[in-house]
């Protein structure tokens, strides 16, 4: 399915409320919509099931559909790419979370002279060898996805005689007044949780604790 016929169904559908609730979906409306015959309309609902973008319940009377963080990722890039053609200025994100307790990796990863090295070239500091960790809010998940689609920024992946360590993409950031980078690993498993970087610890200088909630602005 075209990127086109993908955006275009997933506003029809959000303009009838399927971005905040399940709606109750009739094929014949959406072949209509579409101008397409209900079978096609049929198959590209499965295509976008089969890409992530909706969730779809069926039952005895009919079928219900919502879109999902990863389809509002998509109407959300569009909406950015659209204010970059007719000239408006892109905005910052915020994301919001809570503080928690890494397990330590970020400390490893950090350490590593052939991160450090790229980071301080782009960030223009020399990042401190640890991580502040945010389990994101709901809201802030699908914001997370957004950025995941953006280009960003990016430190090559290296290799050492231990092992070989993937490129990592990044956005300029600010956690109130303290300069910091948000990272976002591509091998990263962790879906609801984002790291950033500074030059020194944020715990320490914004007297940060588990549980703390914090809004990070994150430039685009």
């Amino acid at each position: 399915m075209g990127r086109k016929t993908t955006i275009e169904i997933l506003v029809s559908l959000a303009k009838e409320g399927a971005h905040l609730d399940d709606l109750k979906l009739s094929l014949s409306w959406l072949a209509s919509r579409l101008n397409v015959s209900r079978q096609t309309a049929a198959r590209r609902l499965l295509e976008l099931e089969d890409q992530g973008m909706i969730k779809r319940t069926l039952g005895p009377r009919g079928q219900r559909v919502r879109i999902t963080p990863a389809g509002l990722a998509a109407l959300r890039l569009m909406h950015r790419e659209l204010e970059a053609i007719f000239g408006l200025k892109p905005r910052s994100f915020k994301l919001a979370g809570r503080v928690i307790s890494g397990v330590g990796e970020g400390s490893y990863y950090m350490s590593k002279r052939g991160y450090r090295e790229q980071f301080e070239r782009e960030l223009g500091f020399d990042p401190y060898p640890g991580t502040l960790d945010i389990k994101l809010d709901k809201t802030s998940l699908e914001l997370k996805a957004v950025l995941m689609q953006l280009p960003g920024r990016q430190v090559e992946g290296f290799r050492t005689s231990e092992r070989t360590f993937g490129k990592v993409k990044f956005f300029p950031a600010k956690l109130k007044d303290k300069k910091a980078a948000l990272i976002l690993p591509l091998r990263s498993h962790c879906a609801d949780v984002v790291e950033l970087i500074a030059p020194k610890k944020l715990r320490e200088s914004l007297k940060l604790k588990d549980g703390d909630v914090v809004q990070v602005e994150v430039m685009v």
